[in-house]
Order: C-alpha cells, then structure tokens, then sequence
C-alpha cells in the first residue's frame, strides 16, 4: 500500500492553475487567507514573497514556492509597491494571460529596485477535504521554498514543472484534464524533495514511510484498517519486537500504533461516508469497530460531529 497516495486520494486533493501573469513594475499582488493550499511558479525574473508572520523571500527564475496551510501573502516586485488583491475568480475572468502594473491599476505605487524588469508568474491552487485536519498539511510549514537552482538539479520537479507551464498556456485539446494530473505529481515531488533536505526528525511519520519496518506497519495499517490489529501483531508482521516497534514506531511517527490506527480508521470513515450510501453500522464495520457506538464516539472524538451530522454537512456543501 501506498500510504501517501491513499492519504492524498482520501483527502480529496486537486490541483488548479488559475492565473499566468505578466507583471510590469511597479505591481503586487495580495493572496488572502484560505481554506487551501497557494502555489506560485516564477516563469521569468524576480519578485518579492511576504507572507503573513514570515520572513520575507527573493523569489527569481524556475523558483516554485507552496504554502500549505493556506496562509495570507503577497508577491511584489517591490514591498512598497501597492498590491491588487488577486482574488482567484476575478483572475480567472481577466484575459491570459493578465498584463499587471499596480500604477495602471490603482494610480500610485513607486517603481521597483528590480531594475523594472517583467516578472511572469503562474498561480494556482490545491483544494482539499478537511484542510485543518489533513495528516500530511498538518505536518509541513508555513511557506516550502524551491530555487530554482535546485529544481534544475531534479530531472522530474524540472520537466512536471515545464509540462504544467506549457500546458496551461497552450490550452490545447485535453489541457483542462492533463493540468490536474500534472498538479497531483508536482505536489509528491515536492514533499518527497522536502524530506530530502530536511534534518533526520523534522518531518513526523513521511519520514517515517522511509523506515523499512515502520513504513511496512504504515501500510499494512492502511491496506486493512478493519483488521483487528494488536502493537504485537503489527511488530510480529514487520519484524520487530513488540517494545522495539512500539518504541521505534512512537519516536518516528509521533503517535503510538493504535493511535494512529486510529487515525487511519476516521479518515476511511470520513471518505466511505460522503462516497457511498452505505449505513453507519456499514461503515463502521468496514474500518475496525465492533460497534455503531463506538465508532460514533471516535468519529466525534476526532472530527468534533458525530458521522450522521458530519454526512449531512458534506452532503449539503457539495449541492
């Protein structure tokens, strides 16, 4: 089992390309807070990124920068340069790609320290189920910067990135289908080029996929959350003793076995409950529990509404 992709497909994610912008000093655009995940690809030249709390970052040619947690920023040429607030619907009724200068726009701002040199940006999006909750956002930062320097170096970040460049402005026959695909692979590539240069420890249990024997126990979770496993049986089906597993599995992941079993059991639940019709005596069977009682109370425990309830919501969102 691959345990990322049945996170990212339980969750929901899908990418969107919503703007390519060509932007003439002095410019800025504003990104508000959200309920997903903000990308930027910088085509050509330099700009300034100023996230809210955060250091500010240079951002130059082929730099990609994805802030998972949805958090409100700004791109600019220069910080003093007045910004337009890029809501994502008002980009999209603009022509493309969107000729930008803040002068034009708004009548004031000064002119750049970048030379006055075009900045050609491309903007888009990931929506997810359950933002909040979502077990691989929870566990990266604010802001994941990737030079551009570094992107040349990886043959695979490169070419999705020149693909989705190219697609998105091509606009040819299949485009609207071949993006979000390209969105989903340039999402792994960057995790999986954010655990490369991470320290040992720093990045909870997708560190912990790489783990021979935990990351076994990871799928084996995920492959059959209904099975009723034990700390023993896990450490037995792995390799391990039971006190080295639990041991081993606690430091890498953060969280005991059955904790996370937990875990992987409620986000099954989430996904079978807006997917199917199935009966909540259904589904609680098909993730683990012995009991409609039981899996109402860890359902409540961990997404605050009780299954029925948390259906009824989804449903309703979705019309």
């Amino acid at each position: 089992m691959d345990v990322l992709a049945d996170l990212l497909a339980a969750t929901q994610l899908t990418g969107d390309v919503f703007s390519h912008t060509l932007c003439d000093p002095p410019w800025g655009l504003r990104y508000a807070p959200a309920g997903h995940v903000w990308f930027h690809i910088i085509a050509h030249g330099t700009c300034r990124l100023l996230p809210d709390g955060d250091r500010a970052r240079q951002l130059a040619t082929h730099d990609l920068v994805m802030l998972p947690h949805g958090t409100g920023h700004a791109l600019c040429d220069d910080p003093e340069s007045v910004c337009v607030d890029a809501d994502p619907e008002w980009v999209r009724a603009q022509p493309r790609p969107l000729m930008l200068t803040t002068r034009r726009l708004a009548g004031s701002g000064r002119r750049g320290v970048h030379g006055g040199a075009r900045c050609e940006i491309m903007c888009g999006n990931y929506t997810v189920a359950s933002p909040r909750t979502h077990p691989v956002l929870r566990l990266l930062p604010k802001v994941i910067h990737v030079p551009g320097r570094e992107i040349m170096t990886r043959a695979d970040l490169h070419a999705t990135m020149q693909l989705i460049l190219r697609e998105f402005s091509d606009n040819d026959v299949g485009s609207q289908i071949i993006v979000p695909r390209l969105l989903e692979v340039l999402f792994v590539q960057v995790l999986r080029h954010w655990l490369d240069t991470r320290p040992v420890g720093e990045h909870g249990w997708l560190g912990a996929l790489r783990d021979e024997p935990i990351g076994n126990a990871l799928g084996l979770m995920h492959a059959s959350p209904a099975r009723a496993w034990t700390v023993r049986s896990l450490a037995r089906s792995v390799g391990l003793s039971r006190p080295v597993f639990a041991r081993r599995f606690t430091e890498r992941v953060g969280d005991t076995p059955m904790g996370y079993l937990r875990g992987v059991r409620v986000e099954r639940a989430a996904r079978l409950l807006v997917e199917t019709a199935d009966s909540l005596a259904a589904i609680a069977t098909a993730v683990g529990y012995t009991s409609e009682y039981a899996f109402n109370r860890a359902f409540r425990r961990a997404r605050g509404v009780p299954p029925g309830r948390f259906r009824v919501r989804a449903l309703d969102s979705a019309r």
